[in-house]
């Protein structure tokens, strides 16, 4: 039997959550869950709706930094003066995932969170059944490596790499009240769970402390729109030329480097995007492909820089 609560306060839907051991699922934009729902990937009991958390839905400054509420929608984010003025990169990232009716719905909290991806197990229960499953579901190999210890499952969110390229820090509530703490704090170097997030804790918002000078960023797909991400990279320069570059969609987890500018070389960004960016054959394109392709990413990044 399904349950499906809607909180009016974040307070209660932490209180909610933890009614029920782990047997719940938070419900945003809702983009991402339903269809996980539907291929059987997704079995909580217990919905937790927090469309109703209008105090999450907010674009402000706040003492010099952005604030986005964590249920923000990404349309809301892309029509924004204030962030396409002063933080084009957001909006850029935000374009790109989707289509615009999804957007229309599909939080920023939730595409930070968005689960990660392969191709042997985003699929219907019935395809996953007839090849024996995998570590991320109920099997005990991974189709990908044949290996029984490590999920290679990608991280696809276009908006941890835009706001990690930014520097930022998100908020979280929990029993004790908010912590705020580094996006990069955030994630797991594991495919099976990208997040270090329990029922114990929410995410709220997202707070982004750079004003980037310059900035570059890019997405690739099979289709501009509706696919996730194959590889995402976004970059920064700020005003003590500190560079920082995020790649994602190749990896458990986004894979930031970061140094001043003049520290830097196209070759030493490649040779440390190459260690730790666990590129598999997961993704609809091939892995050769994908390889080359951030080099491609790259070089074009640093001539933009220059």
């Amino acid at each position: 039997m399904e349950y499906y609560h809607i909180p009016s306060s974040a307070e209660e839907a932490l209180s909610i959550a933890d009614n029920f051991s782990g047997n719940y699922a938070y419900f945003a934009g809702g983009t991402d869950i339903q269809i996980y729902r539907k291929q059987k990937l997704d079995t909580h009991d217990h919905i937790i709706d927090l469309s109703a958390l209008d105090e999450l839905k907010s674009i402000t400054v706040k003492e010099d930094n952005l604030y986005l509420g964590a249920m923000t929608t990404l349309d809301d984010i892309i029509s924004s003066d204030l962030i396409n003025s002063s933080y084009p990169l957001i909006s850029e990232a935000a374009k790109s995932v989707a289509t615009p009716v999804i957007r229309k719905t599909a939080t920023i909290g939730g595409n930070l969170l968005v689960n990660n991806r392969c191709t042997f197990y985003n699929q219907s229960k019935e395809w996953r059944d007839s090849i024996g499953s995998c570590l991320k579901d109920v099997g005990d190999i991974c189709q990908v490596t044949g290996g029984n210890k490590s999920c290679y499952a990608r991280n696809v969110s276009d908006s941890a790499a835009s706001l990690m390229a930014l520097g930022s820090e998100i908020i979280l509530l929990t029993p004790s009240g908010s912590i705020q703490k580094p996006l990069t704090e955030l994630y797991l170097p594991c495919g099976i769970k990208s997040h270090e997030l329990d029922e114990h804790s929410i995410l709220i918002g997202i707070t982004v402390p750079i004003k980037a000078g310059k900035y570059w960023y890019r997405k690739l797909r099979l289709r501009k729109t509706l696919d996730f991400t194959s590889l995402t990279v976004a970059t920064t320069v700020d005003s003590q030329k500190m560079a920082r570059i995020c790649l994602n969609g190749v990896s458990m987890s986004p894979v930031l480097i970061k140094d001043s500018l003049a520290s830097l070389t196209l070759e030493s960004i490649i040779k440390q995007a190459r260690k730790y960016c666990k590129t598999v054959e997961n993704d609809l394109m091939p892995l050769k492909y994908r390889r080359e392709m951030i080099n491609v990413y790259l070089k074009e990044c640093w001539e933009k820089l220059h």
